[in-house]
């Protein structure tokens, strides 16, 4: 069931209100419905009469004032919270007997994942309405997050995990938006969108099950979502000057973790977020000629991330890389692979590169063309379209691309390069006609 209700005073305030209630099969038997309500307060300040009119307020074409608060849900699994058992046999006094044992626990008390989240912002127009300028601040906290909790061998299931509602994770981020159009000629129009946002997500809780360790991400209340860890290379010491790092010349610190209650989680050292956390594009447009040609440009920056470079490390783990057998590279290449293969305490942690990069998407030529032509193919229109992708990348990633994502729909990795293709450069030519 939904129900909403709008108000409106004077076409300058805004109110709606609303709740959803679901019942799903999907739920616990001790749990029957769950409601999500949301609210949402806009206020058109620039049509009041007391909203300064002189100075730089008289660049400002409209101006709108928003709060908004709302919760959403995440079901379960349809299976979930169901226990399920297999059937099989077992040999007892030589006989073969059929058994039961328990598949799937389930969970009576299975309920969906709940998060209720926060809005702030303004929407504003510019200079005549020529320019629009927006921004936003979120903060969701996510709770009864659905958790695989591990389950004790010890209880004589055949089961090794429940899904339950015990976890807990606070995202929030700033969002801008700034665009419109620049010069409007006849013979020249310049117009531009700027998207950009800044992201961050922490675990809050993770209930009464352990801290998710892994060999690069782990998962640990306070930190973010499959962070990544590793002992930190602190540094490196050339000690005889023969330009080849040893194991004692290179410092790995070793840090011991702990939960809230003492107990030892693992030895490593929080590295950074494993997607990237900024998010910026740019495009830009220029026309041309009564607007018979069109120039447009698409720019990505995004960064905020570290990125495992597993070509490289195993590369050198085979061994074959530029750090174990060029007597000139780099000594940073040289302790990342004397920590990685030969320190006593062993590190991955040079693998772990900034995965900042600025991409140029896509670069377009669009040309109207004359109608007589149009009319020889029988055409009402027609335009040629000349484009390119993925024209250029800059970044200080060692490997080939910071986006080519082996694990991609690989599961609960971070994202990481191995002896994966760069995304392709492509050129496209492309007629359309209108009729």
């Amino acid at each position: 069931m939904f129900i909403e209700e709008g108000a409106a005073l004077r076409d300058r305030l805004f109110l709606t209100a609303a709740v959803r209630t679901d019942q799903n099969s999907a739920f616990g038997t001790n749990f029957q419905r769950v409601y999500y309500p949301k609210a949402s307060l806009s206020w058109v300040l620039s049509d009041e009469d007391f909203f300064p009119k002189g100075n730089v307020f008289s660049h400002i074409s409209s101006l709108r004032l928003r709060v908004a608060n709302g919760s959403s849900g995440v079901q379960p699994g349809s299976t979930d919270a169901l226990r399920t058992f297999s059937a099989g046999s077992a040999s007892i006094k030589n006989t073969d007997t059929p058994i039961e044992t328990v598949n799937q626990i389930g969970n009576d008390s299975l309920k969906p994942e709940r998060s209720t989240e926060w809005e702030l912002g303004f929407d504003s127009k510019l200079f005549g309405n020529r320019l629009q300028f927006d921004m936003t601040y979120y903060s969701r906290l996510t709770h009864d997050a659905l958790i695989n909790r591990t389950i004790a061998p010890s209880l004589g299931y055949g089961a090794t995990s429940q899904v339950a509602n015990i976890g807990a994770v606070k995202n929030a981020g700033l969002e801008v938006t700034l665009g419109g159009q620049l010069l409007d000629r006849k013979q020249l129009g310049l117009d531009f969108h700027f998207n950009t946002s800044l992201n961050a997500n922490k675990v809050v809780s993770l209930g009464d099950t352990p801290a998710q360790v892994g060999v690069t991400n782990w998962t640990i209340a306070g930190y973010p979502i499959s962070g990544i860890w590793a002992q930190p290379i602190t540094g490196w010491n050339d000690a005889n000057g023969d330009g080849i790092l040893t194991v004692d010349e290179v410092s790995i610190r070793t840090d011991t973790v702990r939960n809230a209650d003492g107990t030892i989680v693992g030895v490593g050292q929080f590295r950074g977020y494993a997607e990237p956390r900024y998010l910026t594009t740019f495009t830009s447009g220029i026309d041309l000629l009564n607007h018979r040609v069109r120039i447009q440009n698409l720019f990505d920056w995004r960064g905020g991330n570290q990125y495992y470079n597993q070509t490289e490390r195993i590369r050198c783990t085979r061994p074959n890389c530029n750090g174990l057998f060029n007597p000139n590279a780099s000594f940073e290449e040289q302790a990342m692979v004397v920590a990685a293969i030969y320190a006593p305490q062993k590190t991955l942690d040079g693998y772990y590169q900034p995965g900042a990069f600025v991409k140029w998407r896509e670069a377009s030529v669009s040309v109207e063309m004359p109608q007589n032509l149009a009319s020889k193919l029988r055409a009402r229109s027609a335009n040629l379209v000349f484009a390119g992708r993925n024209l250029h990348l800059w970044t200080k990633y060692r490997g080939t691309d910071p986006e080519s994502d082996f694990t991609a729909t690989g599961g609960n990795d971070s994202p990481s390069e191995f002896q994966t293709f760069a995304a392709p450069t492509l050129f496209q030519i492309r007629l359309n006609l209108g009729f």
